[in-house]
């Protein structure tokens, strides 16, 4: 038998939904844009100096956007970014009053430096310029181009602006090119999720909330209304995967890590691999001893199934930030030898995650965090991080058979981020209403099935942009 290992799943789920007002034909919201130049080359360009395998989850609907960008900066496309449009000076009062929210929640990037740049700027293009170079990750400030911008407090000229829109553009273009080569090489895994990324198990049943939450107040609509759309963003992500890299996915991340027994059913036709959360192992089975999660799970003979370490995942997402970087890997490297202590067999831990959204509030973007984190993994022997399409025939760790899980997410278990309240469940109602308006076999209302939508219905009502989200919810529906 082979020695010990701990097996390390890494797994960095980037995602941004559908922010194009079909209708206006404009990115209402400028996520995608900004993530692309902080985040999503530059954490694959730190996997790749290191001698270890880590993973990334790339939603369809978050690869198709990056496609757009190029064309929408370059002005060859209909499509409009309002907050290119503001750095090209081609904007208009609508614009200009998106910037002014922009503004107002302010990212924990924007340094003291940066914001006093920002009151001192003479016009609503210095500000969008400022703003947008304060989003600059770790790749791109090191470009002559960015470093002397940044330098510049305003007043920019055009051919500085055409410079730094074809740089965004250049960085934007090398994304998804970089990460295919990356896995023809076999350096990273790459998995997807349903399309637009829907709360999947409700779209197959709506009644599977009631599994981790009996008493919900559920909207009155058909349970399967939506039954054929779940399988078709599962079919579309499919396609949209093989398009791009060549080959079938392997594996799901699934949206928001939400499953039930039909999601599992369904999703094992297209895929051998699911991840989720391990507050779905606790729901699903009476079992409390910790050291289970560590094991791989077969679903009805049919797929396998890893449950992440919730513990672990969260201090990367919501705490590490705040150490000293160092301490922060030495306590994460101690979690993982405690584990790899306690367990007579090889542990398959997996440490899956946000990869975009936390690093904002990391010194350097989280540069100096995953440095350390690779460089110290790559040393230490008894790690072997692992690729999700490696699952299968990993040694000294054993496979669990089960035939049931109770339907949930990594939100507490349960579907209560999407529906149960009063204006979530009107989402589900006017979604319901306008499928059946249009027609039950009708691709147009996929995107407005994503879970984003629903996330801050009935919350935080003071929330920056939840107008917009409202628009671009209701643009779907028309």
């Amino acid at each position: 038998m082979r020695e010990k290992k701990l097996y390390l799943v890494i797994l960095w789920h980037m995602h941004q939904p559908l922010y194009i007002n079909p209708k206006s034909k404009t990115f209402e919201l400028p996520w995608t844009l900004l993530h692309s130049i902080k985040d999503y080359l530059d954490m694959l360009k730190f996997a790749e100096r290191f001698d270890i395998k880590v993973n990334f989850n790339l939603t369809p609907v978050l690869l198709e956007q990056i496609e757009k960008y190029t064309e929408v900066i370059d002005g060859k496309s209909e499509i409009k970014c309002r907050l290119i449009e503001i750095i090209k000076n081609q904007h208009s009062g609508q614009d200009s009053d998106f910037l002014k929210s922009l503004l107002k929640s302010l990212s924990p990037l924007l340094s003291a430096k940066v914001q006093d740049k920002i009151t001192k700027a003479k016009s609503e293009r210095d500000i969008a310029v400022i703003y947008t170079l304060s989003w600059c990750g770790n790749i791109l400030s090191e470009s002559k181009i960015i470093k002397a911008l940044e330098e510049k407090e305003n007043n920019f000229g055009e051919d500085e602006i055409a410079s730094f829109l074809k740089e965004i553009k250049k960085h934007i273009s090398k994304i998804i090119p970089s990460y295919k080569k990356a896995k023809d090489s076999e350096k990273i895994g790459i998995s997807t999720s349903p399309y637009y990324h829907p709360i999947t198990p409700l779209l197959l049943d709506i009644e599977s909330a009631r599994e981790a939450v009996p008493n919900i107040n559920l909207p009155s609509i058909d349970r399967f209304l939506f039954e054929k759309d779940a399988v078709l963003h599962i079919k579309k992500a499919v396609v949209k995967f093989e398009n791009i890299f060549g080959k079938k996915p392997f594996s799901f991340w699934p949206s928001e890590g939400a499953v039930s027994n039909k999601f599992l059913e369904v999703a094992s036709e297209f895929i051998k691999v699911v991840a989720t959360d391990e507050k779905i192992f606790f729901n699903s089975t009476k079992e409390q001893r910790r050291e289970k999660i560590y094991s791989r799970f077969v679903f009805r003979d049919r797929i396998f199934a890893l449950f992440r370490d919730s513990h672990l995942s969260d201090l990367i997402s919501f705490s590490y930030h705040s150490w000293d970087q160092k301490k922060a890997v030495e306590d994460f490297i101690s979690h993982l030898k405690r584990i790899y202590d306690s367990i007579d067999f090889s542990p398959i831990v997996s440490v899956i995650l946000d990869g975009e959204n936390c690093w904002e509030y990391y010194p350097e973007n989280g540069k100096f965090f995953l440095e350390n984190l690779y460089s110290t993994i790559e040393k230490e022997k008894w790690i072997e991080t692992v690729k999700l399409d490696e699952i299968e025939y990993l040694e000294n760790n054993p496979i669990i058979f089960i035939d049931y899980v109770k339907a949930g997410s990594w939100i507490d278990g349960t579907f209560l981020k999407w529906i149960g309240n009063e204006k979530k469940n009107r989402y589900w109602e006017e979604l319901a209403k306008a499928k059946m308006k249009k027609g039950y076999e009708t691709e147009s209302i996929l995107p407005a099935e994503g879970s984003d939508w629903f996330w801050w219905q009935g919350e935080n009502e003071n929330m920056e942009f939840i107008e917009t989200f409202d628009k671009l919810f209701r643009s779907f529906l028309i």
